[in-house]
């Protein structure tokens, strides 16, 4: 299972914004795309303005190939893309559990 975390930093205007794309994004994935395997958005308690998007895929080619090349996902850059101070990706081999153990 391929994973990807990303962490976003988002302007402070923007939080609510955001939280509403970012959603609609998740769910777009989840219910649109058969390789995504699962999608949580988490927002800092502390500091509202972090995020951190944790998203699993059958495989590395479903991320690259499948997930970014669908409008859903364009539309979510281009909308969100302004509002975004900083973001980082960590992609990740998801080793235990499986859904499959």
């Amino acid at each position: 299972m391929f994973v990807v975390i990303v962490d976003i930093a988002v302007k402070r205007d923007f939080i609510e914004q955001f939280r509403e794309a970012v959603i609609r994004q998740g769910n777009n994935s989840l219910t649109l795309e058969e390789g995504c395997l699962g999608f949580d958005i988490l927002q800092d308690p502390a500091e509202p303005t972090r995020f951190t998007l944790y998203e699993s895929y059958v495989d590395s080619g479903t991320f690259h190939d499948v997930h970014r090349a669908t409008p859903h996902f364009a539309e979510y850059a281009a909308t969100t893309a302004d509002w975004v101070e900083s973001k980082s990706l960590r992609a990740m081999t998801k080793i235990w559990p499986l859904e499959d153990d």
